[in-house]
């Protein structure tokens, strides 16, 4: 997902908004710090995982900024994740993934807040 995150950012420079993509190369310990620190200044987050959205990575992310910086944010987490449903088969994964188009609403929608 790092590579649609940048891909993301790119096109949203391109209309003159700035993205920072942070990438979470551990899961355990998960290093938060960075995360805080973007929010704290920026006031907004997006998550972007291919995972699906309920019990996973992302929301743990979504919990924890709506924790530790409830006072930064100028809008709600929003989470852009694999669908609720089990994996697909291989044919259907590009279907299942978040994607550009994805992830470029969600920044609008947050942005737009």
């Amino acid at each position: 997902m790092v590579r649609t995150a940048i891909d993301a950012a790119n096109a949203a420079a391109e209309d003159g908004t700035s993205l920072e993509v942070i990438d979470l190369r551990t899961l355990s310990p998960l290093d938060l710090a960075p995360v805080f620190e973007s929010v704290r200044r920026t006031g907004r987050l997006v998550v972007v995982s291919e995972a699906p959205s309920e019990s996973s990575i992302a929301s743990e992310i979504a919990a924890k900024v709506q924790q530790e910086c409830f006072y930064s944010l100028q809008a709600p987490v929003l989470r852009v994740t694999g669908f609720d449903t089990p994996y697909p088969p291989s044919k259907l994964e590009e279907e299942f993934l978040p994607d550009l188009d994805r992830v470029l609403h969600a920044v609008d929608r947050s942005l737009a807040w």
